[in-house]
């Protein structure tokens, strides 16, 4: 369940966008009377010119259950969700004016409620984060009454958001390894490999035209994630360092450096170094001792 919670100017016109037979039905009322949108209204305002420095005298609350609570419930039950739900915010439903009126035209009912903000005595009822006070309302309400509150929704779809991007996170991985497999000369060709499985490579570029970093975007899900969300250790400019030249790190083997034109490794993932012949050896010892004969 949902509640939300605003104070309003009223007025005629949110009188008429709540109480509409097109819509839905009265769920119940207090310190009302009449039965047009304008006659309640003129009823309220009779109290709210008490207090004629307000604007903001009416709060508007809505309080909606799920669509399986919402089937489930009768008019009794949602009536003293209602009177419950008002008490959770510090309102009394027998004393304070207020109409409830319940709406139907979309897939799921749920509760609109005018409540005059001004009191008999003229003085307003504080608004003070009535918003927020609405939502944990709700959640209290929901749990009170055995049905699903906002927040446990909450938690369940960031769970199977969760459970989704771990399988595509595989998915994107998998997809990456199995083309570096086929020893892409270039990161055009890498994309295109890519875009044979359905994800494509987005490039992320600052506003000095550089490209910071990249993006995988899989098709079948429309699931959008960073390279580092994949997998912290894929970073592919690391991978294709210049048009002639590539790294490859699969299964967090040894990188290897590798010729474009032949394919052949330039040396072995094994040694840290590469060998020196005794030629080359000769040549580097003549030029460091002429080079120590300077002045």
């Amino acid at each position: 369940m949902i509640g939300k919670a605003s104070a309003c100017p009223g007025g005629t016109a949110l009188f008429n966008y709540v109480i509409s037979d097109k819509k839905g039905y009265e769920l119940t009322r207090n310190g009302l009377s009449g039965t047009t949108p304008k006659e309640l209204y003129d009823d309220m305002n009779i109290i709210q010119k008490q207090n004629s420095r307000c604007n903001n005298n009416t709060i508007s609350i809505v309080i909606s259950p799920t669509v399986d609570d919402g089937e489930k419930l009768s008019d009794t039950e949602l009536k003293a969700i209602t009177e419950a739900f008002l008490t959770e915010l510090d309102l009394d439903p027998k004393k304070q004016q207020y109409l409830a009126f319940i709406h139907t035209e979309k897939d799921h009912k749920h509760i609109h409620v005018l409540l005059n903000r001004v009191q008999e005595n003229g003085k307003l009822i504080q608004d003070n984060f009535i918003g927020k006070r609405a939502q944990h309302a709700a959640h209290r309400v929901a749990i009170k009454y055995g049905m699903t509150s906002a927040r446990e929704l909450k938690y369940e779809n960031e769970s199977k958001r969760a459970a989704l991007n771990k399988d595509i996170k595989q998915h994107i991985k998998t997809a990456h390894l199995d083309v570096l497999k086929q020893n892409p000369r270039s990161l055009n060709a890498y994309k295109r490999l890519l875009l044979l499985k359905s994800i494509e490579l987005i490039p992320t570029v600052n506003k000095q035209g550089q490209i910071q970093g990249y993006r995988f975007l899989d098709f079948g899900t429309g699931t959008n994630l960073k390279a580092s969300e994949v997998d912290r250790n894929l970073k592919l400019n690391d991978l294709f360092l210049n048009k002639n030249e590539h790294k490859f790190n699969i299964d967090n083997t040894p990188a290897v450096s590798r010729n474009t034109e032949n394919n052949s490794p330039l040396f072995n993932p094994s040694v840290s170094t590469i060998p020196v012949t005794n030629d080359q050896d000769e040549n580097l010892k003549k030029r460091k001792k002429k080079k120590g004969f300077k002045r």
